[in-house]
């Protein structure tokens, strides 16, 4: 009876060193061995040198510490602030200033022009072409310039927005030199509507005031001189009938 407690606790003392030789358990806080098994899967470990470890599978398909870190918790990633559209440059007259606009030999005219590239301006009718430009601001250019003893007809300045387009100014801004002046004007392209003259209509349309046309008038005129061309045939030929 003795010998048999003996056996049992000898089986139970061996069934206890053997779990004691079983498989690590997860995260503990002694030093692991690399290689020796483990469990549950994904649990981490430090080796006696602090080297991370991590429980997986080795190459015969059992859980095992092997060197690296467990799976990283997933990031929330934080939603990034709407952001506002930039508004977008457009070069037009409005972003030109003229000190002056008067065109005469020896007045002075200074540019002051908005662009955020650079600036060119232009001009026949200037003492100097181009005009030296200067950068004032962060988008502001400025520019002088001396009207010649001798201006040109037109006189003209273009100004040019590098990359954004250009304006032109002219002292003929309709390209008609009968309607000239003497200041200079931004230049726009017109667009005709209505029928297309080839003069100023004068001779096909009623004068002002009275209902007949011109063109009736002329008529009449033609027809009047016809009758006296005839009336004077008939009368020579009559006198000479008598002198016969």
């Amino acid at each position: 009876m003795r010998a048999t407690r003996l056996s049992a606790a000898a089986v139970a003392t061996g069934a206890l060193v053997l779990g004691m030789a079983g498989p690590v358990l997860a995260d503990s806080p002694g030093p692991v061995h690399p290689g020796a098994f483990c469990s549950p899967a994904g649990a981490t470990g430090k080796t006696a040198k602090g080297t991370p470890m991590v429980c997986a599978p080795g190459s015969d398909g059992k859980l095992r510490w092997k060197s690296g870190k467990g799976p990283t918790p997933p990031t929330t990633h934080k939603p990034l602030p709407p952001t506002t559209p930039k508004p977008v440059f457009r070069f037009g007259f409005d972003k030109v200033r003229l000190s002056s606009r008067v065109v005469a030999p020896g007045r002075h005219t200074t540019f002051t022009v908005s662009c955020p590239s650079a600036v060119t301006i232009t001009s026949n009718g200037y003492t100097r072409n181009p005009l030296p430009v200067r950068k004032t601001g962060k988008a502001t250019w400025t520019a002088s310039g001396t009207f010649k003893s001798s201006l040109p007809d037109p006189t003209v300045a273009t100004v040019v927005c590098k990359g954004f387009g250009s304006v032109k100014y002219s002292t003929h801004p309709s390209k008609n030199p009968s309607k000239g002046g003497n200041s200079m004007q931004p230049t726009t392209p017109k667009i005709p509507n209505g029928r297309i003259d080839t003069g100023d209509g004068s001779m096909y349309r009623p004068a002002a005031g009275s209902g007949a046309p011109l063109l009736a008038i002329g008529w009449g005129a033609l027809a009047a001189a016809g009758l006296g061309a005839v009336a004077l045939r008939r009368r020579t030929a009559r006198e000479r009938s008598t002198v016969a």
